[in-house]
C-alpha cells in the first residue's frame, strides 16, 4: 500500500470506525481498524464482531493499492499533531508503515490483514429491506431521551433500545425492571413486522457518530438478524438481540394515576441534581429517592424530595 491522503480526512475516518473497537487480548487482530485501498479510495472498518462500522474516503494519489489492520491511537495521536494537509501512507514488507510529511518520517508495526474477519466487506442493501430514514439530529434526541433506562450488560435482553413499528408509528422503549422510557414517534407509513431490540453499546456509538453532523438523512435497513444504519459513506452494522424483550404494552395499559402535575423544568432539574448526590450511591435501596407531595393552605403546591 502506498497512498497520498488528506490527513484531516484520515483522522475523520479512523475516528469513526473506530468506536466499535474494543480491546481483544485473546484475538488482538481486534482491537485494530483495518483500510484497504483499492482504485482511489480507501475502507475503513472497524468491528467487535457484534458491532461493525465501515466508511470510506477519496485518495489523492494511489501509488500502490493494499490492505493493513492497525491499531489506531498513537496514529490517531500522531496525526493530530500534524499540521500538513497531505501525508504519505507506505506499508513495506507487509507489516511496516510509513507516515511522511513534509519534514519527518515515521514508522509504524502493523497487522497483516489475512486474519482480519471480512463479514462485511461487499455489503449492497437490498432497498425491499429499507424500514425507515430519519433525520440525524432527531435520531439522536431520541436515542438519548430512550438510552437512559436501559439494563446493564450483564442481563442481555434488556441492554438495549427495543423499536417497533405500530400503526404508522415508531415506538422506542427501553427498560430495566425499575423504569422503563417510552417514545412515540408518527411516521408516514407502516412498516410491516418490524421489532428489533438494538444493543446500548450499539445505540451509544451510534450517538457518538452522527451527533455531530449537519442533520443528515440516517437511513435504516434490516437483513436478517442485522439492522443497517447508513449515511453518505458510512455504515454501522449491529447484531439485534433475539432474546424475548418484556411486554411493555401491558405495563403501560396497568398505569393509573389520579394526579397530573405542571413543574418548573429549571427548578426540578436544580432540585433533581442536588437529590442525586446522595440517591447514585446508594445502590441497596436501586439508587432510588422519595417523592413526597403536600398540598396546605399556606404553600399550596409543595414538593419534598428525599433520598
Amino acid at each position: 500500500m502506498h497512498i497520498k491522503v488528506n490527513r484531516q480526512n484520515f483522522l475523520s475516518a479512523i475516528r469513526t470506525v473506530e468506536k466499535s473497537v474494543k480491546e481483544n487480548k485473546i484475538k488482538p487482530i481486534l482491537s485494530c481498524i483495518y483500510a484497504k485501498v483499492k482504485e482511489n479510495k480507501i475502507y475503513f472498518t472497524g468491528t467487535n464482531l457484534d458491532t461493525t462500522i465501515k466508511t470510506s474516503i477519496d485518495v489523492n494519489e494511489v501509488i500502490r493499492e493494499g490492505e493493513i489492520a492497525f491499531s489506531y491511537s498513537i496514529i490517531d495521536e500522531y496525526l493530530k499533531e500534524i499540521k500538513d494537509e497531505f501525508v504519505v501512507l507506505r506499508v513495506e514488507n507487509g507489516n511496516i508503515l510509513f507516515i511522511e510529511t513534509e519534514d519527518s518520517t515515521t514508522e509504524y508495526d502493523v497487522h497483516s490483514a489475512e486474519d482480519y474477519p471480512n463479514t462485511f466487506e461487499n455489503v449492497v442493501l437490498n432497498e425491499n429491506n429499507f424500514k425507515f430514514e430519519m433525520p440525524s439530529q432527531e435520531l439522536v434526541n431520541i436515542f438519548e431521551k430512550v438510552l437512559f433506562s436501559a439494563d446493564t450488560s450483564d442481563n442481555i435482553a434488556m441492554n438495549c433500545i427495543r423499536i417497533e413499528s405500530i400503526l404508522k408509528h415508531l415506538h422506542f422503549i427501553s427498560t430495566n425492571t425499575y423504569r422503563l422510557t417510552f417514545l412515540k414517534k408518527n411516521i408516514d407509513k407502516d412498516i410491516p413486522d418490524f421489532s428489533v431490540s438494538v444493543p446500548a453499546d450499539t445505540i451509544s456509538s451510534i450517538i457518538k457518530i452522527i451527533k455531530g453532523l449537519d442533520n443528515e438523512v440516517i437511513k435504516v435497513y434490516k437483513e436478517e438478524a442485522h439492522l443497517y444504519f447508513q449515511y453518505k459513506d458510512t455504515m454501522i452494522i449491529t447484531k439485534l438481540i433475539e432474546l424475548r424483550f418484556p411486554n411493555y404494552a401491558e405495563i403501560l395499559s396497568n398505569i393509573s394515576y389520579d394526579k397530573k402535575l405542571y413543574i418548573n423544568n429549571e427548578k426540578l432539574t436544580n432540585l433533581l441534581k442536588r437529590i442525586l448526590i446522595f440517591s447514585r450511591s446508594n445502590s441497596e435501596s436501586k439508587y432510588s429517592s422519595t417523592y413526597e407531595f403536600k398540598h396546605n393552605e399556606e404553600n399550596k403546591n409543595k414538593m419534598t424530595v428525599s433520598a
